[in-house]
């Protein structure tokens, strides 16, 4: 059987929609990446949108990017927008006798603010404290056309202060894009604009000249977005579609949702392409998955078996054989009667975890699972684990990593084949107790891609960031920058965000 991937026709691509000088080109990006202190950690998702961006650069082209990052609250468009009209309507000034009641709510530093604009010098005495008492005792004996020219000026100056919900629609700082922006810029050695609101972005985007480029803040700052109102995701895909007149998609990472950014603006625009990332990610596991070099293993990983499950029957139809490791590893043990201590296990799932071996062999496709483990009774010890000399784990003992013997098991697998794809670390990979299975086998897979040639894809978020943390990866045929996305390849479905870009003719 061959997977679904075989049938999405050829996309249209980067190359494939010259001539773009002078023209507004519209990516949609996945900058989705980790950070911290208003740092970048890991910077992989942004080099790899990098050619697109460049090759557009270097023609001429008026580079926007779209992204999203994290998962902020949000706020819906239309309720943004009548805020935004809101903060255009006149603040009415009080009355005569209301101007030093509404003087007396303000905050002292405000009111320091205030007192500091007054012409009546005298006073400036009282500034030397601006959180002090006597503030209000000074306003209220100013001229009453004083009062009302100082409170004017305030209302003018400082509105965003009186009413703090007219802020930047739906922001939050610590999804801000525009770190991200000021890496992409030292990345691309050339300034990068930012457009803080990405549904408000028409007049900074009428200011780009040729070879410029400008990233819009967050897309999830507005809940349209992702929103399960189709109404509410296409008004936002027009307004961003209205910036464009080229689409192009390079978000592999987010390809298989149905966001207003990803379906929405080619629906509107009726065309796309896709990036050269989007292209690189879905030739490889088109050709992995449907005429892979043989024989073909597939290392599964990760930590639930219910977000496997259809991963793993799928992969029966096309692997030679399927190492299930991980937090997976451990319901399938427990269905064949081994011990697993207190490793977690989903009792619901062990007729699946019993049945697939059998399904399995009668498909000839070797299935393995862990011969021994590294285990410790609290998952964070201070002292060294305990390695089992079995694939029994002791009672009070919780499995966290793959031991050696199961580490030269997959060696041996993996030099017998021509094709590895691997999604999911084999083990607690974040603690140096239990990174030594998944950095052993990043190795293996390195090395028999270096010396013999093996086609080898490494997919999935976590799998991604080990790889890059055991220093293996250069010589691994590809690293995906999608999680859930390769995921749903590797489960044989068609992309949403695939779906709508223009077929190559």
């Amino acid at each position: 059987m061959l997977l679904s991937t075989q049938s999405i026709p050829i996309k249209k691509s980067v190359d494939d929609i010259w001539p773009v000088a002078g023209k507004r080109v519209l990516i949609r990006v996945d900058f989705n990446v980790p950070t911290s202190s208003g740092g970048i950690d890991d910077d992989f998702r942004i080099r790899s949108a990098i050619p697109t961006i460049r090759r557009i650069v270097d023609q001429g082209g008026i580079c926007i990017l779209i992204s999203h990052l994290g998962r902020p609250t949000g706020v819906d468009y239309d309720t943004a927008h009548a805020e935004q009209e809101k903060r255009q309507t006149p603040v009415q000034l009080p009355n005569s006798r209301g101007k030093t009641a509404f003087f007396s709510g303000l905050r002292g530093d405000a009111k320091a603010t205030i007192l500091a604009w007054s012409s009546q010098r005298e006073k400036a005495a009282t500034l030397s404290n601006p959180y002090g008492s006597g503030k209000t005792a000074v306003f209220a004996r100013l001229p009453e056309e004083e009062k009302r020219r100082l409170l004017l000026r305030f209302m003018s100056e400082h509105k965003e202060e009186l009413f703090p919900q007219l802020g930047s629609a739906g922001y939050e700082k610590e999804f801000s894009l525009e770190p991200v922006a000021v890496k992409l810029a030292e990345l691309l050695d050339q300034h990068v604009y930012f457009g803080h609101d990405c549904l408000g972005a028409q007049a900074d985007i009428a200011k780009l000249r040729c070879g410029e480029v400008m990233l819009l803040e967050n897309l999830r700052f507005y809940t349209n977005e992702n929103s399960s109102d189709e109404r509410k995701r296409m008004l936002m895909a027009r307004i961003l579609a209205s910036y464009a007149d080229v689409y192009i998609n390079d978000a592999f990472g987010t390809a298989h949702r149905d966001s207003a950014s990803l379906t929405g603006i080619p629906r509107v625009l009726q065309q796309g392409a896709a990036g050269y990332l989007m292209e690189k990610e879905i030739s490889y596991f088109s050709k992995v998955l449907n005429n892979p070099p043989r024989p073909l293993l597939a290392i599964i990983g990760g930590a639930k078996l219910s977000d496997k499950m259809q991963v793993l029957e799928n992969l029966l139809d096309c692997v030679d054989s399927l190492f299930i490791g991980g937090g997976l590893a451990y319901t399938f043990l427990r269905s064949q009667g081994y011990s697993i201590g207190t490793s977690h296990f989903e009792e619901a799932f062990v007729p699946f975890a019993q049945a697939l071996p059998l399904a399995g062999s009668g498909r000839q496709v070797r299935v393995v699972l862990p011969e021994d483990h590294v285990c410790h009774a609290h998952t964070r010890p201070a002292e060294a684990p305990l390695t089992t000399t079995s694939a029994n784990i002791p009672d009070g003992y919780a499995g966290l990593d793959i031991g050696p013997l199961t580490i030269q098991s997959i060696t041996h697998l993996v030099r017998q084949c021509s094709s590895v794809i691997w999604n999911g670390p084999l083990g607690m990979f974040e603690m140096p107790y239990y990174a030594f299975g998944t950095f052993s086998i990043a190795r293996v897979v390195s090395q028999s891609s270096a010396a013999k040639g093996t086609t080898s894809i490494v997919g999935g978020g976590d799998t991604a960031s080990a790889m890059m943390k055991s220093g293996e990866a250069a010589h691994i045929s590809h690293i995906s920058t999608g999680g859930n996305a390769s995921l749903e390849l590797l489960e044989g479905k068609v992309l949403a965000a695939v779906a709508v870009l223009d077929n190559k003719e």
